[in-house]
């Protein structure tokens, strides 16, 4: 009986071993046709594996870079956009500041004239101002209708609430002045004539129409659309927020920023209570007015009175107060009478702590104002200083501050400041964060603090402080002493009753200086001025200091150097004929000699320190020193040691010396020179218009130190090797500083006509300059733009490259891999036939 082959089980192993190898083909085969490569192990590549894998790596790496070029690329379209439109609008305000669409705003004037004859007693004149009724009712004693004028220009500047309007009293008109521009203020006008008097009237004309200026909506308008273009996202990202920019919108409303040219809103610091002995003085400067015919005056110091008649100069009101009450016993050692001079005296009280009272009264139409210089300041067991904020509320980032020396504490002045978020409801708000602030300063203050409302911020320590508040950063200046500065006598001779004689022989003898007689022999048409000419000509001629003129038809002899006196005698000597009088003589302006005592000022800086570029000014009689800032400073003191330093060093001499203040006062004080020369003294502060990084802008969000650096930031790319980019562009950029701050002094010069042209060609300048700037950044923008897409057409080109490179390694013929799985298939088939009929195989088939 013969066997079978497959019964052998070596051959059926080995069978078995060839359908694995083909089912192995077979799956090689089929991944090849399905992914073109050869193999997917870089091992079966052998010395070609890592040329394979490095052009891999350069495709990934290549591709990478073109997905972050296209996750900026939407960035980079929304720059163009918005550069577009803000070039537009700064293109276009540029032309409107420099074309007639820039007119100047003007103020309503109305001139309201009066006219008739006064004398009259019972004659009521009325005016209206925006419904407010002012009236004055006559006395007889009106001297001219100045006086009339004047009387109700006081009515209107001191009424409160203030009106719309300020009044100027100019002879026999009335000026009424809008304070804002455009129509403002409706007026009405009459007088009430006593029956039986003169006709008087009171007519009102509308002199200057108010107008507001045509670019107001304009610039409002553009100030919000640069905020909403600012403003934009892209993926939730703020575009010019820095790297700071998911959270909040970086710019705030720029319509409800701080003024740049100077805030309206103010702060004022003052001791209520001051610890024994005490330091502070109560003094008030009294300012007299002429007293005509018929008026009076009454002055009442601590009780005592003193009346004054006319008519007299305000000179000699002056002059005759101070002297009665200088010489008053019951007020020696209580009050000192100083610094009299042409317009007024000061009074002062010896004793700190100790008030004395003034008051006056008279029928004069304008009389004589007492005003405050320093109010008495009780002694207490503690010192109370009371800080005041008043102004408008709603504005983003106005800076309110106050600084603090408080020994041992702090024996260094601290500042404390409040930024305000447009949200608060009234000034309290302001004291309130104040409070919360110095609440929280370490080491802690020993002052104790209190709100009393209406603004008011209140200190109490039981030992001495000094504190100054500020609303942003200001420079002011107070006159501590004043000096008298002297006057030129003024005296008017007259020649009346002239009965046309030939031969009268007036003489006028000078005893100070000793000079004449000077003579003048009448002829029988000389005029009183003719015989005033005739002195005129010799006095002048003699040159004695002393220079002689016509007025109203009489002689006039003026002192030529303030101060020094002069002497005469002034007579008839010879009358022939019909009896002639003799001269007149009459002191318009008595001698004031100059002061012993100079002027001081006092200069004080106050608000928060730590900025860069403040430039801080002091001017004194026409010569400026300034100091910028660097951001150094420690405090007010610091800027106020250089600034004295300099007016002491100034070449040629200034005309004052200077001292720094108290420790912690922020003050300069200046002292003149010389005795009985004024003082003209002028100081401010200009705020930088561009703040260089890292320091916020005020129209930024991001005012935190650590976050405010963030804001400027610009985000980078990495778009090829070796190549990295800045994509993104902040809201600090310099070019949209100079735009916003340009609209923003735009914005306050539309409503303020007195400086209109000034801030304007400010605003111009600035616009300009954001204008080049705004190009240069779109410029930088397309740039990006550019780069990025050349780099893109790169590195797809190079993918390209390195994926046929590939390919010639990898890549498989697929028409030949076709066929040898065809091929493999049929092996397989075959493979799996005999290994089926093996399967089948039973004992019946071995047998024959």
């Amino acid at each position: 009986m013969a066997i079978n082959a497959f019964s052998s089980y070596a051959v059926y192993l080995s069978n078995l071993n060839g359908f694995k190898n083909l089912q192995g083909s077979l799956n090689e085969l089929t991944q090849q046709l399905a992914s073109g490569k050869k193999s997917l192990s870089l091992v079966n590549y052998g010395s070609d594996g890592q040329s394979l894998l490095g052009l891999r790596a350069e495709a990934t790496k290549r591709q990478s870079y073109i997905d972050s070029i296209n996750a900026a690329s939407t960035d980079v379209k929304s720059y163009d956009s918005i550069f577009t439109q803000m070039e537009k609008i700064a293109s276009d305000m540029f032309q409107a500041f420099t074309s007639p669409d820039s007119d100047v705003p003007t103020k309503q004037v109305n001139t309201i004239q009066f006219s008739g004859d006064v004398g009259d007693t019972g004659d009521i004149y009325k005016l209206s101002v925006d419904g407010t009724l002012f009236t004055y009712v006559t006395n007889g004693t009106e001297g001219s209708f100045d006086e009339i004028v004047g009387n109700i220009a006081n009515q209107i500047n001191s009424h409160v609430p203030a009106l719309k309007v300020t009044a100027k009293a100019n002879g026999e008109q009335l000026i009424l002045t809008g304070t804002l521009p455009g129509p403002q203020f409706q007026v009405t006008a009459s007088v009430t004539n006593v029956s039986g008097g003169e006709d008087n009237t009171m007519v009102s004309t509308l002199t200057t129409a108010g107008k507001i200026s045509p670019i107001i909506a304009q610039v409002g308008g553009n100030l919000t659309t640069v905020q909403t273009l600012l403003n934009q996202q892209v993926n939730g990202r703020y575009l010019f927020g820095g790297v700071s920019s998911s959270a909040q919108a970086p710019v705030v409303d720029l319509t409800r920023l701080p003024d740049p040219t100077g805030s309206k809103n103010a702060a004022s610091t003052a001791t209520t209570t001051q610890l024994a002995p005490g330091t502070i003085v109560q003094q008030m400067r009294v300012t007299t007015d002429d007293l005509g015919a018929l008026q009076s005056e009454t002055f009442t110091v601590n009780g005592n009175n003193f009346t004054v008649n006319g008519p007299l100069t305000a000179q000699e009101v002056a002059n005759q107060v101070a002297t009665y009450y200088g010489g008053l016993p019951a007020l020696t050692g209580v009050v000192n009478f100083t610094d009299v001079d042409a317009t007024g005296f000061t009074m002062t009280a010896v004793t700190p702590g100790t008030a004395f009272t003034s008051s006056l009264t008279g029928n004069d139409p304008t009389p004589s104002v007492i005003a405050t210089v320093q109010a008495n300041v009780p002694l207490g067991g503690n010192q109370v200083d009371v800080a005041t904020y008043t102004g408008p509320i709603g504005t983003i980032g106005e800076e309110f501050s106050i600084t603090i020396t408080d020994p041992p504490s702090h024996t260094s002045p601290v500042t404390i400041t409040y930024r305000t978020t447009g949200n608060e409801a009234g000034i309290d708000d302001v004291v309130n964060g104040l409070i919360a602030k110095i609440a929280a300063e370490q080491p802690p203050f020993s002052v104790t603090t209190a709100n009393l409302g209406n603004g008011k911020l209140q200190l109490t320590n039981a030992t001495a402080f000094t504190t100054t508040s500020a609303v942003e950063n200001t420079a002011t200046v107070k006159t501590t002493q004043r000096t008298v500065v002297p006057v030129a006598q003024q005296d008017l001779v007259g020649f009346p009753s002239l009965q046309g004689d030939n031969g009268d022989i007036y003489t006028i003898n000078f005893t100070a200086p000793v000079v004449g007689p000077f003579t003048v022999t009448t002829n029988s048409y000389d005029t009183e001025s003719d015989i005033a000419a005739k002195f005129v000509s010799q006095i002048n001629a003699a040159a004695i200091g002393v220079t002689a003129s016509v007025k109203d038809g009489k002689l006039l002899l003026k002192s030529d150097t303030p101060g020094t006196a002069f002497t005469y005698t002034a007579a008839l000597t010879t009358d022939v004929g019909q009896p002639s009088l003799n001269p007149t003589t009459t002191t318009l302006v008595a001698n004031i000699p100059a002061g012993a005592t100079p002027q001081t000022d006092q200069v004080t800086l106050s608000g928060p320190v730590g900025r860069v570029g403040d430039v801080y000014e002091i001017t004194v009689n026409g010569r400026t020193v300034r100091y910028t800032t660097d951001g150094t400073e420690p405090d007010m003191d610091a800027i106020a040691i250089n600034l004295a330093a300099q007016i002491n060093a100034a070449n040629p001499p200034m005309a004052a010396t200077a001292l720094p203040g108290p420790v912690g006062s922020g003050q300069v004080v200046i002292t003149g020179t010389t005795g009985g020369v004024a003082l003209t003294t002028e100081a401010k502060v200009a705020r930088p218009q561009v703040i260089g990084e890292p320091k916020p802008t005020d129209y930024n969000v991001h005012q935190a130190v650590g976050d405010s650096d963030r804001a400027w930031d610009r985000s980078q790319i990495t778009i090829a090797d070796q190549l990295t980019i800045d994509y993104t562009f902040s809201a600090n950029a310099p070019a949209i500083q100079k735009m916003i701050m340009s609209l923003r002094i735009a914005q306050s010069a539309v409503t303020d006509p007195d400086t209109y042209q000034t801030k304007m060609t400010q605003a111009q300048s600035l616009m300009k300059d954001a204008l080049n700037g705004l190009r240069a950044l779109h410029s930088s923008n397309t740039v990006n733009d550019t780069l990025m897409s050349a780099t893109t057409l790169a590195h797809q080109t190079q993918i390209s490259v390195s994926v046929d490179s590939s390919d010639k390694i990898e890549g498989v013929d697929k028409n030949e891999v076709a066929a040898k799985v065809q091929a493999a298939q049929t092996q397989l088939e075959a493979v799996f036939s005999v290994v089926g009929t093996t399967g089948r195989l039973s004992l019946v088939n071995f047998l024959t």
